[in-house]
C-alpha cells in the first residue's frame, strides 16, 4: 500500500498524538509539584519542631531554676534556726567598733559610721545591714587598706559602694558596706 504525501503527514500527526497520550507529562509534572510542596512542608515542619523543642528546653531549665529558688525560699521562711541561718548569717553588733578601731590602726581619723537595716519582706528571715562610713581629708593608700581589711575582718561584709572626692588635704571618702544577717526575734 502506498500512501500519498498528505496521508503520510496525517498518519505522522495521528501517531504523534497517540504517542503523547501514552506519555502523560501532565501527571509527571503534577507529581513533581506535589513532591516539592511536600518537601517544603516537611522542612518548615522540621524548623517549627526544632523551635518548639528549644522553647520546651528553655521552659524546662526555667522550671528547674524556679523550683530551686522556691525550695531555697521555703527553707528560709520555714524555721530559720533549723536551716542553719543563725550560724550562716549571725547578727554582728560590733561592726561600728571594728571599723573605728581598724581605722585607728591604719592611722586614719575615726570615721563617721551610720547603720540602717533593710528587710526584703515581713516574712523573710534575713535583713541587710547597710553601714556607711565617711572619712574627711584621708590619705588614699591607708584608706584603701582600711577598706580591704574591713571586708576581711568582718564576716559577710561586702562593699556596696565607694565614693571618692578630692579635698585640699586629701580625699573625702564615703564607703557603703553591707552584710546579710538574721532578723533578731
Amino acid at each position: 500500500m502506498s500512501l500519498n504525501p498528505t496521508q503520510e503527514l496525517e498518519l505522522q500527526a495521528l501517531s504523534g498524538a497517540a504517542e503523547r497520550r501514552n506519555q502523560p507529562r501532565l501527571l509527571i509534572l503534577l507529581a513533581v509539584i506535589l513532591i516539592l510542596i511536600a518537601g517544603f512542608y516537611t522542612f518548615s515542619g522540621y524548623g517549627s519542631a526544632a523551635t518548639a523543642r528549644e522553647r520546651a528546653q528553655r521552659q524546662a531549665v526555667n522550671a528547674v531554676q524556679i523550683d530551686a529558688q522556691l525550695d531555697r525560699y521555703n527553707a528560709l521562711t520555714q524555721g530559720g534556726a533549723e536551716s542553719g541561718l543563725v550560724t550562716r548569717f549571725p547578727v554582728n553588733d560590733r561592726i561600728r567598733s571594728t571599723l573605728e578601731s581598724s581605722a585607728d590602726i591604719f592611722g586614719l581619723e575615726i570615721p563617721v559610721v551610720t547603720q540602717r537595716r533593710e528587710r526584703a519582706g515581713l516574712d523573710y528571715p534575713l535583713q541587710r545591714q547597710i553601714i556607711t562610713a565617711q572619712l574627711s581629708d584621708a590619705p588614699l593608700e591607708p584608706t584603701l587598706k582600711w577598706i580591704n581589711s574591713a571586708t576581711k575582718n568582718i564576716d559577710g561584709l561586702y562593699i556596696a559602694g565607694v565614693e571618692f572626692s578630692p579635698s585640699p588635704a586629701g580625699w573625702q571618702i564615703e564607703v557603703r558596706y553591707a552584710r546579710w544577717e538574721v532578723v533578731p526575734k
